[in-house]
């Protein structure tokens, strides 16, 4: 066979298989490589988070209230007008008023005036609005302590009448419970060789806080 005539057989074979490929492509599909099929992932289930709940806590700025405080103790002076004094002159028997009180020892007592010197006098007047009180009386004689002397009486202004009265001598203390209050006093006190008393006015707590001024 010529070399023409070789290519005319090849290309006529060509040519019918181009043809039966386009009638019949099935038959032919052993030569066709396999065209990869992506198989689908399945996708993975999401667990949900727990919800984070923040509070913010909130402060309400609360003012302290204020503990109460006492009152300075106020100084009872002498007066310069005795004589105008419905009783101006101790009486001549103290030992009428008998011995100190007994002071309660279960009681917080408040103090809130006093009188304080060395010599004797006539205070002026005064009025106390606790219903029950104290005379706390202290004397120091440290120099003569053997002749020291103190002489008092706690009198109504209207009239003089004597409600308590103490005598110490040589030195030491004394209690004097008063109930009198919302009326006029005043104190005779009279002193002989001692270096210096105190009178200190004390009331217990529930009555301090119960009719002190405002």
């Amino acid at each position: 066979m010529e070399k023409g005539d070789f290519l005319t057989f090849a290309a006529g074979i060509a040519i019918v298989i181009v043809i039966a490929i386009l009638i019949n492509p099935q038959s032919f599909s052993g030569f066709t490589a396999p065209v990869p099929v992506a198989t689908p992932v399945p996708a993975p289930a999401l667990t949900p988070l727990p919800v984070l709940t923040i509070i913010t806590p909130t402060y309400q700025e609360v003012t302290p209230t204020p503990l109460p405080t006492d009152a300075p103790q106020y100084r009872i002076f002498y007066t310069d007008k005795p004589l105008s004094y419905p009783l101006f002159k101790l009486p001549g028997n103290m030992e009428t008023f008998g011995a100190s009180d007994i002071l309660w020892r279960d009681q917080e007592m408040v103090p809130f005036a006093f009188v304080e010197d060395k010599r004797g006098g006539l205070t002026r007047k005064f009025s106390i609005p606790y219903p029950l009180w104290v005379l706390n009386i202290t004397v120091t004689a440290n120099t003569s302590p053997q002749y020291g002397n103190f002489r008092m009486v706690l009198c109504y202004a209207s009239n003089g009448t004597v409600i308590k009265g103490v005598e110490i001598l040589n030195r030491g203390t004394a209690y004097q419970i008063i109930q009198t209050s919302n009326t006029d006093l005043y104190m005779i006190i009279t002193t002989a060789s001692i270096d210096r008393y105190r009178i200190t006015f004390e009331t217990p707590r529930n009555y301090y806080d119960a009719y002190r001024p405002r």
